[in-house]
């Protein structure tokens, strides 16, 4: 239901707040939903449906994965099926015969449907006729409460109320509401979206309070029972005598069209009905379903498919030229681009090799910062399956870590830039930089500080001694820092791990060394000399570039290896899964 405009007002309003021209201002946007369901407002057409006059963000930016598992009708699969194949029908195709006799073991007289279950229209008008016709039915004892609006007395200069309220249109809170207690309702405006009380949310109305006021019973407040028990907590307990779960809430205000015109009302409205378009994304064990004046597509199949199961699903009419696709949709499905998903999730899919006793997960992972980030990575789907997490370009100073740096379930080790220079103050002074590794703590483990004739290299180096024995140093060189300088202090760093005598070592880190260009690789070549190979082979970076790099000594015993997904730095993660023993 979202518009192209809306979407490009998105996309601008993000790039104003983050300060970038990339689009939406760099921000990570995951767009949900059902592009066969109900179309954006004012007949515009749905995202991904081309329209030449208006900006595209979606056939550019966007790719697409669709999910195949049915969560609302799990527990009905033959009606799950039905829905599927009304989902996608053309205009001019016709039920097959199963599913029209499907269909038609819903259908019922409205005489029979309980009146209490929720009944769901495609027009206002019949919406209202039936709220009305089902208060006046279920309950004697009802309240009109009609706004109170006010406008400037041009003799006084003040607001003064009207006798009666004006006449308003749809949009606007009512003029007049008739309700009772034990009446369904629905929130027509935000009140308190921190607390869950938004537009479209359900409850029962409970109390009806009133207070005199010149003498005549004024309605102050409505006691309502959310459908959300957990919405409106700070908006209990205004009232006295009544129970402890009831909601309160008062008159909203709005300027009407009138000019000068303020109204005060409730903004609630009736909720036996609702119309096919307030119903989306609901779900209800039963409802009572008209197909009778739908206007455009998708509306069937969003009003049939709102109930878990065909038994709670009260049909007052079938007419099988209501149920269709919009075919531009199908269309534009058929040349969405699709997320590739076979290297999206790389450690999940060896889960099962990489979570034995006897290997050792490594990834390594440029954060670019990781006071910025460790929400991010505390909560991705794969660096917590690390045993050992490499991190560079951490950007941290000072010897204190912020109890928020912790990782549950791991000891950390790092060293930070300022102490990683001796003769090159020129990079030790500026911020940045830094490394820091977490281990699981189950795992045996040694941190070698002071490694021989290695005075200006960011490293932490660490000897595993179980469940896998191993050498593992993370490093990480600044861009701008001279080569020769680095390899000098890089194979000092190597010369120490070599004469440790434990096999087999593991070297990773970001070298800004990018072994997808045509120049020389200097820092590849060291490695090789030494025997070591390097097993990441694609990019991992959003320029196409591969810097972030894991040599090993052994790699026979390196399993799997590859490159991981993030979506907050410009680097991707690396890993490598090692074997305890040699294949």
């Amino acid at each position: 239901m979202v518009s192209k405009p809306l979407f490009a007002y998105v996309d601008a309003r993000l790039k104003q707040i983050k300060g970038s021209t990339k689009p939406f201002g760099g921000m990570s946007v995951i767009a949900v939903g059902d592009f066969y369901q109900l179309p954006p407002v004012r007949q515009s057409k749905t995202l991904c449906v081309y329209e030449p006059c208006e900006i595209d963000l979606w056939q550019e930016h966007f790719q697409t994965i669709t999910l195949t598992e049915i969560m609302r009708q799990k527990d009905d699969v033959a009606f799950a099926e039905m829905l599927n194949r009304i989902r996608v029908k053309g205009k001019s195709d016709e039920l097959s015969q199963a599913d029209r006799a499907l269909l038609s073991q819903t259908i019922t007289e409205p005489s029979l449907c309980p009146p209490d279950v929720l009944h769901i229209f495609a027009t206002n008008k019949q919406v209202d006729s039936h709220n009305s016709v089902t208060l006046a039915l279920l309950h004697s004892n009802i309240t009109n409460i009609d706004a109170d609006d006010y406008k400037k007395d041009p003799r006084t200069g003040r607001m003064a109320r009207q006798a009666q309220p004006y006449k308003g249109n749809r949009n606007e809170l009512p003029d007049t509401l008739n309700v009772a207690e034990g009446a369904r309702v629905m929130l027509t405006r935000n009140i308190d979206v921190s607390q869950g009380l938004v537009n479209g949310s359900f409850a029962t109305l409970v109390r009806v309070i009133t207070a005199e006021q010149s003498g005549v019973a004024h309605v102050t407040m409505l006691g309502l029972k959310m459908d959300d028990q957990t919405a409106g907590r700070n908006y209990r307990n205004r009232a006295p005598g009544g129970p402890d779960d009831v909601v309160y809430i008062e008159r909203a205000e709005d300027n009407l069209k009138q000019k000068g015109v303020v109204r005060r009302q409730f903004p609630v409205r009736l909720a036996f009905a609702c119309t096919i378009h307030k119903v989306q994304g609901m779900t209800r064990t039963s409802a009572v379903v008209s197909l009778k004046h739908i206007f455009e597509p998708g509306m069937a199949y969003v009003a049939i498919s709102r109930v878990t199961s065909l038994s709670g699903l009260h049909m007052l009419d079938l007419d099988e030229s209501k149920i269709y696709a919009n075919p531009e949709i199908t269309g534009a499905l058929e040349t969405m681009r699709q997320v590739n998903l076979d290297d999206m999730m790389p450690l999940l899919r060896i889960k099962e090799t990489s979570s034995r006793h006897d290997t050792l997960t490594i990834v390594h992972h440029n954060t670019e910062g990781l006071p910025s980030h460790i929400i991010d990575i505390r909560s991705h789907h794969e660096l917590c399956l690390a045993d050992v997490l490499c991190l560079t370009e951490t950007h941290l100073q000072g010897s204190f870590v912020a109890e928020s740096l912790h990782l549950a379930g791991y000891n950390m080790f790092k060293r930070n830039r300022h102490l990683s220079y001796t003769n090159v103050p020129q990079i030790a002074n500026r911020g940045g930089g830094g490394v820091a590794v977490y281990v699981k703590s189950h795992i045996q483990v040694r941190e070698k500080q002071y490694v021989h004739n290695v005075t200006d290299l960011e490293f932490v180096a660490l000897k595993v001694e179980a469940p896998v024995r191993a050498l593992i140093a993370a490093v990480y060189r600044p861009p701008d820092y001279s080569v020769r300088s680095f390899l000098s202090n890089l194979g000092s760093l190597l010369d120490s791990l070599e004469i440790m005598d434990c096999q087999p070592i593991i070297v990773c880190g970001d070298f800004n060394e990018n072994l997808f260009s045509n120049t020389g690789k200097p820092i590849l070549e060291l490695f090789q000399s030494r025997g070591f190979a390097q097993v990441i082979t694609n990019a991992t970076t959003d320029k196409n570039t591969l810097l972030d790099l894991i040599f090993i000594s052994q790699p026979q015993r390196c399993l799997h290896s590859g490159v991981m997904r993030t979506y907050y730095s410009y680097h991707n993660p690396v890993y490598c899964v090692m074997s305890s023993n040699s294949p």
